[in-house]
């Protein structure tokens, strides 16, 4: 079952990487450039749903306790004021902040090679993951997205609004298209956010983002990796 998910994700993504090797490699690629889990502040953008569970506590445990900032779908909507929180919290040894920024939108593949779709624990059929872009999509298909904000839907409307934003006339995407969209939509967001409140405190950046796969037997894996750091206005994009 584990073999043909495996097949399938790689068919569409190219190679993927198991999670705990992902952030194995952020690890020991990022110590290169002076981020090391005793001098920077991690800060988690992943969906609510419990599947992420296993992945917030990965980086958990390779980058220490991270600052939680994503709401449904992975998309960030703390803005300047939760930032610079965080900046708060950063550690600060040699006079510089650093933050490692992980951008993880998440699907499910399931036994059969189904996209969007994952069997969870102790239920007799396959759910959809992501949940919340997944029902966005739905209506994106059904002409019925609303771009007003709900008070009793607060993330899903503000996703609704990102994300329709950033598609525009163009033709709805497919769950695969909509997910890698939600992970350039929310490092582009984390980067605002982040300039926005640095002020004059040196902060440095590196942004990690990747699209979690959630295979059978509960393996997760990581495809469409991207890593830059920002170190005094210089960008360095880092091969993986």
């Amino acid at each position: 079952m584990v073999e043909r998910s495996i097949a399938a994700a790689d068919a569409i993504f190219g190679e993927s990487v198991d999670l705990h090797d992902f952030l194995t490699w952020t690890e020991w690629s990022l110590a290169r450039v002076g981020f090391r889990p005793v001098n920077c502040l991690p800060i988690v953008a992943t969906c609510r749903d419990e599947l992420m569970a296993g992945v917030d506590d990965a980086v958990a445990e390779t980058w220490g306790r991270p600052f939680h900032a994503g709401s449904l779908g992975g998309l960030v909507f703390v803005g300047r004021t939760g930032i610079q929180a965080a900046l708060g919290h950063v550690p600060g040894e040699d006079g510089r902040h650093r933050f490692v920024v992980f951008v993880l939108p998440h699907l499910g593949i399931d036994a059969d090679g189904a996209v969007g779709q994952v069997q969870r624990r102790g239920m007799y059929r396959a759910t959809t993951a992501c949940g919340a872009l997944a029902a966005f999509r739905e209506e994106l298909l059904a002409g019925t997205a609303d771009a007003a904000v709900d008070p009793d839907d607060v993330e899903q409307s503000l996703l609704r609004r990102r994300l329709g934003r950033a598609i525009g006339s163009a033709p709805v995407p497919s769950l695969v298209a909509l997910t890698e969209l939600a992970r350039r939509a929310t490092v582009e967001d984390m980067k605002r956010y982040v300039d926005l409140a640095r002020g004059s405190e040196p902060v440095d950046v590196a942004y990690v983002s990747g699209i979690v796969l959630h295979l059978p037997a509960g393996m997760d894996r990581v495809v469409s990796v991207e890593a830059q750091v920002v170190i005094d206005g210089t960008v360095l994009s880092l091969p993986h």
